[in-house]
């Protein structure tokens, strides 16, 4: 509810917040915000003085300087229309119902709340206004719609309501977006100084990424790494990042070391994965074992050998050859171009280069099958190959069962 003020004097007006009572004689146009958190209602009067405001309320004409104004706001017609209502608006529940309702038809929302705000101090078992107040009735009693979410364990966070376990949860998440933040600024200025002309801080700063271990700097060095061009800082990075224990380091070694154009980088990472006698980490080669490019192929392959777990022998051996498609040919599109098949049956006649599909022997995962085999080697019969994997398995069985 907007309520009228008494206003003795200028000199109260600013000296104290304004008072508020339930009538009010004069039209509003203005609201006039003071200096001191009070405020004055009413009419602004054309005035040749500057340096302060006219304003007509129905206690008379008051001169405010405007140092003690700090903001005039202008009321709309609703607005204006509903104060000559509320001055002649009964006390009563019936009367406050029915402004509440005028005010809710005109979006005055702040106006209608009031109004049902005071019906529930006439009566506080008004349904209807309990109802337009968010009040729920829970086994008898008037709760709030907080207080009935609060009840099943939720409370409000940042708009919106959640489990009360979660708010611990997202405040950690909050911690660590920080803290992350936090680590790509020093990344960032510590490889500016590397760069830079000044030894002092060059040496500083490669001091500082030295003792670099702490879990929430491994993705802010992850997007530093994927986007580093200096092959000298790419091996630094790939230092710093073997130092952290963290999931995304993790997966940032065995992409380079899978795809990486520089062998030397390729290298570096698969011998770090190696001594780290991390497990698990032999899925993305195994994975890798079905790529389209022969390359990849044998890349993982070389890697799974160097990891030295018995789980890759089955995938080894499905890749000991794959197919891929290839281009032959020389490019020429005015020569004729004749490709044969590997066993020599079928062949494409045309001219220009032509796309095949080729079964490729894969010498690094022949490699690597012999290294987990112990020295055993089939070479690329994969038939003969499945038939001793199973022998192993059952021989495996046997051995367990004499344990027993």
């Amino acid at each position: 509810m907007r309520y009228a003020r008494s206003i003795a004097n200028t000199a109260v007006i600013l000296a104290a917040p304004v008072v508020w009572f339930w009538t009010n004689e004069a039209a509003r146009g203005e609201v006039l915000k003071l200096a001191n958190g009070g405020q004055i209602e009413g009419r602004l009067v054309e005035d040749a003085n500057k340096d302060h405001y006219i304003i007509e309320t129905s206690d008379g004409r008051i001169s405010i300087a405007q140092s003690q104004v700090v903001n005039v706001e202008s009321t709309s017609e609703d607005e204006q229309q509903y104060e000559a209502l509320a001055r002649t608006s009964p006390d009563t529940v019936e009367a406050h119902w029915k402004l509440a309702g005028w005010c809710r038809e005109r979006k005055l929302r702040d106006e209608a709340q009031q109004h049902l705000t005071r019906i529930l101090q006439l009566d506080p078992h008004h349904a209807e206004a309990r109802a337009l107040l968010g009040f729920k009735n829970k086994d008898g009693t008037w709760m709030t719609r907080d207080e009935v979410l609060a009840a099943r364990g939720l409370v409000l966070y940042e708009g919106r309501h959640v489990a009360v376990q979660h708010v611990e949860l997202f405040e950690r998440e909050k911690e660590i977006k920080l803290s992350q933040a936090d680590w790509a600024d020093k990344l960032d200025r510590w490889r500016r100084a590397l760069v830079g002309r000044r030894e002092d801080r060059a040496a500083q700063a490669l001091s500082d990424i030295r003792q670099v271990d702490d879990p929430q700097a491994a993705e802010p060095l992850v997007r530093l790494l994927e986007r580093e061009a200096d092959p000298e800082l790419t091996r630094l990075w790939i230092e710093t990042a073997a130092r952290i224990d963290h999931p995304a380091c993790i997966e940032a070694l065995v992409r380079l070391s899978l795809f990486d154009d520089d062998e030397e980088v390729r290298e570096q990472c698969l011998d770090i994965l190696a001594d780290s006698g991390r497990r698990g980490i032999v899925t993305p080669y195994i994975r890798e074992l079905r790529s389209k490019e022969n390359e990849i192929v044998n890349r993982a392959g070389t890697a799974l050998g160097r990891l030295g777990t018995a789980d890759a022998i089955g995938p080894l051996i499905d890749a000991l050859s794959t197919k891929h498609t290839i281009q032959v040919g020389n490019g020429n599109p005015d020569q004729q171009g004749y490709t044969f098949s590997p066993d020599g049956g079928a062949f494409s006649f045309g001219g220009g280069p032509q796309i095949v599909t080729r079964e490729i022997r894969n010498p690094a995962v022949l490699n690597a099958l012999v290294q987990l085999a112990g020295g055993t080697s089939f070479d690329y019969d994969q038939d003969a190959w499945r038939a001793w994997l199973a022998a192993q398995a059952r021989l495996h069985v046997v051995d367990v069962r004499r344990d027993e």
